[in-house]
């Protein structure tokens, strides 16, 4: 009895810390939570508050009022911004709390650059540690912000996927989306829109054949 009490103990064990990409991408039970975007790694490239009459908005506005908006957008228009969709899930969760509270704490000095840092798996994965997840099982999934460059008029994000429990870096991809429409929160949101619009469309077959 001791044996098999052990035995059931392990499969339990191990069964809730073995997500792999492929249960995001395939017929899996796994619960996918998505987080929210990441802005506390973000670097802002060139006078991209000067937008649609937007008037010029200091770092700290930046920070306070825009980081919270752009992620309110993609939580309050699910059916705009599918993710279910986008991962051909019949349901994903939302639990924003912890991400809007690392956006929170992001150090405004460190926000301005001359150009994208272009962060590697590695960065990624040093993010992700950082991360809370206590008491979260299953995939979270987020769109990290690299860079928002005005210049260029492109904005980079990071799709991530990883183990909750265990905070292994699952699914690690940079995109770019192009900024538009009026005013400084549409614009800088719309990379999200063509983000994932692209994932759902093109990358989503790409990277199940990948991972």
């Amino acid at each position: 009895m001791k044996k098999l009490i052990f035995t059931l103990c392990t499969f339990a064990f191990v069964s809730g810390f073995s997500q792999t990409a492929k249960d995001l991408f395939g017929a899996s039970d796994v619960e996918v939570t998505y987080l929210g975007i990441d802005y506390s790694h973000v670097k802002l490239v060139g006078e991209f508050a000067q937008i649609g009459g937007a008037g010029d908005k200091g770092l700290g506005e930046i920070k306070n009022t825009y980081f919270p908006s752009w992620n309110n957008v993609v939580l309050s228009e699910p059916e705009k911004y599918d993710l279910a969709g986008m991962l051909r899930k019949e349901h994903v969760t939302y639990d924003p709390e912890m991400i809007m509270k690392k956006n929170d704490e992001t150090p405004i000095e460190e926000l301005e650059a001359y150009q994208a840092p272009f962060y590697k798996k590695e960065d990624i994965q040093k993010f992700v540690n950082e991360y809370n997840t206590e008491g979260k099982k299953g995939i979270g999934i987020l769109f990290l912000a690299e860079c928002l460059n005005k210049n260029k008029e492109e904005a980079y994000f990071h799709f991530v996927a990883f183990n909750m429990e265990t905070k292994e870096v699952l699914v690690q991809e940079r995109l770019m989306g192009e900024p538009g429409g009026f005013g400084l929160r549409n614009y800088w949101v719309r990379p999200i829109y063509n983000i994932i619009r692209d994932i759902e469309k093109k990358q989503y077959k790409i990277w199940k054949s990948k991972y």
